[in-house]
């Protein structure tokens, strides 16, 4: 299965984000990488994204002051997340806001297999919203036609 939307990894470690933004796009991924939370919130500005693979350890901002300042954001404005970190977290995150984590030292299969999933979730979310968005006489004539 190819992955078709884009993604953004956010991580200090230059040998991670080569690893995945390489794994990613030999899968048919659009990817874009960030060295801090910094980074990611300015790429999080100029495009959107379908998910975001966040360390939460790095200099400059933080995964966590990321975090912080998406929690406010809509979720159908911001990218699910997944948290990706070498520590053994005992902080418990919003699962509106947090979709997932991943511990370091990750299997590359394993994290390509849950975006995978994530990107099926932001496929099925933008076939609700989107159908969300019709009035039943559309539907009912669209129905109609078929």
């Amino acid at each position: 299965m190819g992955l078709e939307k884009r993604i953004l990894i956010v991580d200090d470690d230059d040998a991670i984000r080569a690893l995945l933004t390489t794994v990613l796009r030999k899968r048919g991924a659009s990817v874009d990488a960030a060295r801090n939370g910094a980074e990611a919130l300015e790429k999080l500005g100029a495009c959107r994204y379908a998910i975001m693979v966040l360390d939460l350890m790095m200099p400059i901002m933080s995964g966590y002051d990321v975090l912080d300042r998406l929690a406010p954001v809509s979720a159908s404005s911001r990218p699910l997340i997944l948290v990706l970190t070498a520590g053994m977290e005992s902080r418990k995150f919003d699962t509106a806001l947090v979709v997932g984590t991943i511990a370091k030292p990750f299997d590359v299969d394993l994290l390509v297999s849950t975006i995978t999933g994530c990107l099926e979730v932001c496929e099925a979310r933008e076939q609700v919203e989107h159908h969300a968005g019709r009035t039943p006489d559309v539907l009912s004539q669209k129905d109609d036609v078929n």
